[in-house]
């Protein structure tokens, strides 16, 4: 697990968090000896030509829904949608908006269409909203920015890691039933080592991952060292470069664990849950979506009704 790209702001990606520091730093999946059990391999229960809903959208954002889409499935977001192995996915269309000395109205306008389309991208269990950062950060030329992006989340799986950690999802007023946005408020605005566990587990690393994040993020602010780590990777279909300029062969589905640690338990069960989960998600991506990058809606609904 590791802070997210957006620096001081919150962190609501931490799987790609502080790679810039050397290539060191990463999202620790925090887990125990295994890993979440995932939900259900589709939703349960819905017509999926029912899904992703975007026909009901002004023609000039559907093609904008069917992007976001797949920028999700193309990244971690992908084992959120196939049945929520992965609880919540984000670090999606990521926005800054310059809110000091002046407001950018055509960023705040990018805002509004984005939730706009957010609430298009719904089926069963899933659902897509806009969250956006408390913590604000200086910008260009002395201006104050806030921080935003897209958040993916498969409920029965989020109410399932909130059970699965009650005693600690209790001390932030979270409880099973609470709705997704409420439990990734509570976390995003708890004190920083529970933001850092909260978000692991959200993101579903493994725990043992996460304890070592949060200790190592306790240590590097003491020390103002980055603890040494060794990354894990699970598959995605967007790779990006291990150095700037370097060839596209690293997943941003990502997690740090103690240098020279051997595979957990958690970290098997995590690559083994995963793998055929993205063989599919590869042999149907190159069915459905064509060169103007629309057709994930029709992936999905594809995927769904095979269950």
């Amino acid at each position: 697990m590791s802070l997210p790209r957006r620096i001081v702001r919150p962190a609501a990606t931490i799987a790609l968090g502080l790679l810039s520091a050397a290539c060191t730093t990463s999202s620790t999946r925090m887990g125990s000896s295994t890993s979440p059990t995932p939900a259900t391999a589709s939703p349960a229960r819905v017509d999926a030509a029912s899904c992703f809903p975007i026909e009901q959208l002004p023609a000039s954002e559907r093609a904008l829904a069917e992007r976001v889409l797949l920028e999700f499935s193309d990244r971690e977001g992908m084992y959120t949608l196939a049945g929520g192995l992965k609880p919540v996915s984000s670090d999606v269309r990521d926005l800054q908006l310059r809110i000091a000395p002046s407001l950018d109205t055509v960023k705040l306008a990018e805002l509004e269409r984005l939730r706009v389309v957010s609430r298009a991208l719904h089926c069963g269990e899933l659902g897509v909203f806009v969250q956006v950062f408390t913590a604000t950060y200086p910008g260009r030329d002395s201006s104050i920015v806030r921080s935003a992006s897209m958040v993916l989340y498969h409920r029965q799986s989020l109410r399932t890691a909130i059970a699965r950690h009650a005693p600690f999802f209790a001390r932030l007023g979270v409880t099973p039933s609470a709705d997704p946005r409420e439990v990734v408020g509570a976390v995003e605005n708890a004190p920083q080592a529970d933001r850092w566990r909260g978000y692991g587990y959200l993101f579903g690393y493994p725990d043992d991952a996460v304890d070592f994040f949060v200790q190592a993020g306790i240590d590097g602010e003491r020390t103002k060292q980055i603890v040494p780590r060794d990354f894990r990777r699970v598959e995605t279909f967007t790779k990006f470069p291990e150095r700037q300029g370097g060839p596209l062969v690293n997943s941003s589905f990502v997690y740090a664990v103690p240098k020279g640690a051997a595979e957990s338990a958690g970290d098997r069960a995590l690559r083994e849950a995963a793998a055929p989960l993205f063989t599919r998600y590869r042999t149907m991506r190159a069915q459905h979506i064509r060169p103007d990058s629309t057709g994930a809606v029709a992936l999905w609904r594809a995927w769904y009704s095979r269950r």
